[in-house]
């Protein structure tokens, strides 16, 4: 299918993309339309102009529209929608023979459930539904020639192909399968795809914090005439007017910093990444899963205990090595289980680096204490809380004064760490919402005891590394 139409009239026009459910009543989607009618660089009227305006930070929209466009917005505004109806658009009149259109997501199962079906309902309307002639399970193969895809966030996915459009869903939360962020590689990635076929990127994401590849298309581009990036911010209520409010104000009252950035689509003041990722990757030896105990060495234990209902019961062991410290052993038991029986794993391997007192947190009051002591082994209450042993961590990192195991859930919950302002000006360190740091904290604790202490307190015989 050929010709001048653009995507704003498809949507209007009720044998085409507006003859899908949920494009029958466009004035819910005003906003949504003046974000497309800039990009493509088509006329707006005043009222329009006031829009653009309010969620650009411009003052005229570019001539000729933006090769490059992103819409930061809350969460549930319709963006899945709005990218499933453009690149179906692009992929039906636009693709010729050997071009793709994309639809990037945090995971191919996602991306399937979501983006792929709302892309099928699309040629369910009358003038597209013979445009599509096979289907696989991530894939619409066109009539002109061009196919749609969907993608997880692998760089790889993308390379060697041609592209008409490319379009970027939840950029901000791009990452690895361990924990490290690929959202700056993906970019990287996606733009020689377009070089020759003239194609747009567009990036549709809610914020998180003011770090990564989202804040930085921002900071460079939000509010600057003279930049061919478009960079347009809105609240999921003002994408989507639609929106109940009693959904609203749930999210409000639950977590009213989740609220600034999941409903207004703000990104969250003061939350940062606390490790580089290619700093951490310099410590971890690879290969190394656990040190076997030897007879020349004294180490130390710190151990993050559960109850067994949600969180792992973690034990981290390690000595000091001239000037670094190294994490010998990482154990952690996964729930359920019984919390007696782990004790009881915990100090056997406790007992085979012989060591007799172990460090750890609070938790449970008095319970990890005596389930140690009735074990032979004396339980210490740490003098740090998790955010200062995190912090203490973070400069061993740095400096490559640490040596950690190779093993990816522990990686994967170093990735996950953030670290906030308090307001009382000092810094908190937790794990994302959804996230754990149990093996993290195990391992911050035992860096924190063995860092900066001098070997003969610990009782150390240094030894030549092999």
């Amino acid at each position: 299918m050929e010709g001048a139409l653009n995507v704003v009239e498809a949507l209007a026009d009720r044998n085409l993309l507006g003859g899908v459910a949920c494009f029958r009543d466009l004035s819910s989607w005003r906003s949504w339309l003046v974000f497309l009618r800039a990009v493509l660089g088509l006329r707006l009227d005043p009222e329009e102009q006031q829009i653009f305006r309010r969620h650009t930070g411009r003052t005229v929209p570019r001539v000729g529209g933006y090769i490059e466009a992103v819409a930061i917005v809350g969460r549930q505004s319709g963006k899945s929608q709005l990218a499933a109806a453009l690149a179906s658009f692009e992929a039906a009149t636009r693709a010729k023979r050997g071009e793709y259109v994309v639809l990037l997501a945090q995971d191919l199962r996602g991306a399937q459930r979501a983006l792929l079906s709302y892309c099928r309902e699309m040629f369910e309307v009358p003038l597209f539904r013979g445009e599509l002639v096979r289907e696989t399970a991530n894939e619409l193969e066109l009539k002109a020639g061009g196919s749609l895809v969907v993608y997880p966030c692998r760089p790889a996915s993308v390379r060697g192909i041609r592209c008409r459009l490319v379009v970027i869903d939840e950029l901000a939360f791009f990452t690895t399968s361990e924990g490290r962020p690929v959202d700056r590689e993906m970019l990287r990635a996606v733009r020689p795809t377009l070089a020759t076929t003239g194609g747009r990127l567009l990036v549709l994401s809610s914020p998180y914090g003011q770090t990564g590849a989202l804040w930085d298309l921002h900071r460079q581009h939000y509010g600057r005439d003279d930049s061919g990036t478009l960079v347009w911010q809105a609240t999921a209520p003002e994408m989507h007017p639609l929106l109940p409010s009693d959904y609203l104000a749930r999210m409000r009252e639950d977590d009213p910093e989740a609220y600034r950035s999941e409903v207004l689509g703000e990104f969250r003041a003061g939350v940062s990444s606390l490790f580089d990722p290619d700093a951490l990757d310099s410590v971890v030896v690879p290969d190394r899963r656990e040190l076997p105990a030897s007879r020349e060495l004294r180490y130390a234990a710190f151990v993050d205990p559960s109850g067994g209902r949600s969180d792992a019961f973690a034990v981290a062991i390690g000595h000091r090595e001239r000037e670094c410290s190294v994490v010998d052993a990482l154990r952690a038991w996964r729930p359920p289980f019984n919390p007696s029986g782990v004790v009881e794993e915990c100090a056997a391997l406790l007992a085979n680096y012989r060591v007799r007192a172990v460090t750890g947190d609070r938790y449970a009051g008095e319970w990890p204490r005596e389930a140690f002591r009735d074990r032979g082994v004396w339980y210490e209450i740490a003098q740090k809380d998790r955010s200062a042993l995190y912090l203490d961590l973070l400069p061993a990192v740095n400096a490559r004064a640490v040596e950690l195991p190779d093993q990816p859930e522990l990686l994967r919950e170093l990735r996950g760490l953030e670290r906030r302002r308090g307001p009382s000006g000092r810094d908190r360190v937790d794990h994302g919402r959804g996230g754990h740091d149990d093996r993290a904290n195990a391992v911050a604790g035992v860096v924190s005891l063995l860092a900066g202490r001098d070997p003969s307190d610990l009782g150390i015989t240094l030894v030549p590394r092999h």
